[in-house]
């Protein structure tokens, strides 16, 4: 949860839709935030002060002279400020540098946290010149910006002005406070089930729902990507997906293949999430296939020549361009690991998560499963001086790593040197597994060199594997590619 323990200060302003401030301080609430509420003096005749108190907030009242430096205050301990609804009067004040009330005297003591801007207005006030300029001003000096919407307005006029949906205003309030990793990458995500029709009404596919595609799409924006989301088959109506998200609809698995094929060389990262038909039927029936004789008690068995699909990840990873990352997933049953190990190497991945769908996590909103990736060793092995001259060390992404007297490696922790894997214990994913294919080979009893490690053949490179326990796939979503 992004906004947990954060402090906000929400600011509500004297348009017409700030009853739905209401609802918009109950989801910041709900993702963990601590809210402190200005309401001004027009917004308080429309929706009273008591609405917060009765939650137990503290209310202030815009009135510069009711508290003195409670400005000072407010800007000091809060981690940014929302202005929403934000009013025409209200965001031309901030543009121009005037500070005649709590709300405008706050926002310009914040110094350089952040300040969300939410505008609700009637359409041709939205669109009128002085504001739009100083939108652009208050946007080139590091405010945020939730742009409204188009509809039906209040005073019955039609366009853009209305106040955004809530969960639209959640996710900007989130990405302010995210890393902006991905600036200027190109994200290109598939999410959701493949399909494969028998007739135009039957199909062969799976219960994957997209959400975990859908999760790592939203978090991408969040990290500054720009996304193209490739949809397999989801129900869009009920799962949210940010309206910068290009989206691209697919159903079968031809439609998946033309449009990565199409969108791949665009794009910096790609990440399968997407839950592919491994076989299509060879002859589609135009016709539904009905029971023989059209008799219910008269039926035959019928017979379908399926015939294998395409390996798009293998397809797509033959035109890979050197700098270009590519993410697979794997649903798996049994050997969980090996079976991921393989297509990782088959597939030429630069990263494979694994999940064990035995596990009731199909259609889920909940995730678990091993992150595979190949890590880079340093080769250039440092003496301990402190410690045997036979026994040397090196370090891997941070951990220090020890070969004994019989080229075994281990750490202080648990090991199993029969297969060279080390665990350890993260605080933020639980359990950590590494697999490690050193450069340097162990021998056998005839002091021949071999290579103690299953897992890859490039002795350059290095897998980690990390499991991940049991979470909600928006925080799946955002561990895996914080791995990137």
């Amino acid at each position: 949860m992004t906004l947990k323990n954060k402090k906000l200060v929400l600011c509500i302003t004297g348009s017409i839709a700030c009853y739905k401030s209401i609802e918009l301080y109950r989801s910041l609430k709900k993702e963990g935030a601590s809210v402190t509420i200005i309401l001004s003096s027009s917004a308080s005749k429309f929706i009273s002060p008591y609405i917060f108190k009765s939650f137990g907030e503290e209310v202030y009242a815009d009135d510069a002279f009711e508290i003195p430096l409670a400005h000072i205050e407010l800007a000091k301990t809060a981690d940014a400020i929302v202005v929403a609804p934000a009013t025409y009067n209200t965001i031309n004040k901030i543009a121009c540098g005037i500070a005649d009330s709590l709300i405008t005297l706050t926002v310009s003591a914040l110094g350089d946290k952040p300040c969300i801007i939410v505008p609700a207005m009637n359409n041709k006030m939205y669109s009128n010149e002085i504001l739009q300029e100083n939108i652009k001003k208050l946007i080139q000096k590091k405010y945020y910006f939730v742009n409204p919407t188009q509809g039906e307005l209040a005073c019955g006029d039609f366009g853009e002005g209305k106040f955004p949906e809530i969960k639209d205003i959640v996710f900007e309030i989130e990405s302010v406070f995210k890393n902006k990793k991905f600036k200027d990458k190109k994200i290109l995500i598939t999410a959701g089930a493949t399909r494969e029709y028998i007739d135009p009404v039957r199909f062969i596919s799976n219960a994957s729902s997209g959400k975990m595609g859908m999760a790592l799409a939203d978090e991408a924006i969040k990290l500054g990507a720009e996304v193209t989301l490739i949809a397999c088959n989801i129900d869009i109506q009920n799962l949210y997906i940010n309206k910068k998200i290009k989206l691209i609809k697919a159903a079968s698995f031809n439609d998946l293949r033309e449009s990565l094929i199409n969108e791949f060389p665009k794009n910096d990262i790609l990440i399968m999430a997407a839950a592919v038909s491994d076989f299509g039927v060879k002859e589609k029936s135009p016709l539904k296939i009905k029971k023989a004789n059209g008799c219910s008690g008269n039926t035959t068995n019928i017979h379908l020549n399926l015939i294998q699909n395409d390996d798009l990840l293998k397809l797509i990873a033959k035109d890979k361009k050197q700098e270009q990352i590519i993410f697979g997933f794997a649903a798996e049953t049994d050997n969980i690991i090996e079976n991921a190990q393989k297509k990782f190497k088959e597939k030429s991945l630069d990263y494979i998560f694994v999940n064990d769908v035995t596990k009731n996590i199909i259609g889920s909103s909940e995730n678990e499963g091993y992150l595979i990736k190949i890590i880079s060793v340093n080769k250039d092995k440092k003496k301990d001086k402190e410690k045997d001259k036979d026994k040397e060390k090196e370090n891997i992404n941070g951990r220090d790593i020890t070969y004994d007297d019989n080229n075994y490696i281990y750490t202080d922790k648990e090991i199993n040197k029969n297969s060279a894997i080390i665990i350890n214990k993260t605080k933020n994913t639980g359990e950590t597994i590494i697999k490690i294919n050193t450069y340097k080979n162990h021998k056998n009893n005839n002091n021949e060199g071999y290579n103690n490690n299953r897992w890859i053949e490039d002795s350059d490179n290095n897998l980690e594997i990390k499991r991940f326990e049991r979470m909600n796939k928006a925080e799946l979503a955002e561990a895996l590619l914080n791995e990137l």
